[in-house]
């Protein structure tokens, strides 16, 4: 991920909670499979939500003066549930994350962080869209929750899932990192946390995983340098 995506405010948050996950880790076989189910769910439900939205964001960058920060509403997918589903995949991915640990304080205090950060950053987007989509937004905000579905389907959806979302967002850069994070958090609980050699057993299936742990970087790295490249030319 570039350097100024990283430091942005929603994301700094997230970087202690790394390090805590890992200080705090009493990682079982059940929490992190239960966990993995959760983070998979999330990241599905970013996935589903940028492929809608990411080409489109709220927050996009304005390139002539006058244009719109915002293309059109999206009521499709996932936005006919939620009006966030972005900040639900993220909520539920975190939940995941923090189940496969075992730390309640880390949970209570992730979910403060989160509390904190999303919660100005959902009001400033809804502030545009109304600004911007005037009374379709409000009907569509009258009828569909915040964040959390209540099975409510609107009815009037607009929009189609591309995978122009997913490159304009990057979110498929997000979820390698998530896929990292997961294999990381196996490691430590069958090494650092068993106190035995990663590769005494389970030699193929673990150097399996790191192979897939080295290709998942070097992915990531190389689409920067192409990206600065095609900048630069």
């Amino acid at each position: 991920m570039s350097l100024k995506r990283l430091t942005k405010p929603r994301f700094l948050f997230v970087y202690p909670v790394v390090i805590a996950l890992f200080l705090t880790a009493h990682v079982s076989e059940k929490s992190l499979a239960s966990g993995i189910v959760l983070v998979i769910l999330g990241e599905a439900l970013r996935l589903w939500a940028n492929g809608h939205v990411g080409h489109v964001k709220v927050n996009s960058t304005i390139k002539r003066p006058g244009e719109k920060k915002i293309g059109r509403l999206m009521t499709a997918g996932p936005y006919a549930f939620v009006r966030h589903p972005l900040y639900l995949g993220t909520l539920v991915a975190g939940s995941g994350f923090c189940l496969m640990v075992r730390s309640g304080w880390l949970t209570l205090a992730a979910l403060a962080a989160f509390a904190a950060t999303y919660r100005k950053k959902m009001a400033q987007e809804e502030r545009l869209l109304h600004d911007e989509c005037g009374a379709s937004y409000e009907q569509y905000a009258q009828l569909v929750p915040q964040l959390l579905p209540s099975g409510y389907r609107y009815p009037h959806r607009e929009g189609a899932w591309t995978w122009r979302g997913i490159a304009a967002s990057k979110e498929w850069k997000s979820a390698l990192w998530v896929l990292a994070a997961m294999i990381l958090i196996y490691f430590w609980e069958e090494s650092v946390q068993e106190q035995e050699w990663l590769f005494s057993e389970r030699q193929g299936y673990r150097f399996f995983l790191l192979g897939v742990l080295i290709l998942l970087v070097l992915l990531d790295g190389i689409s920067e340098l192409v990206l600065r490249r095609k900048r630069l030319a």
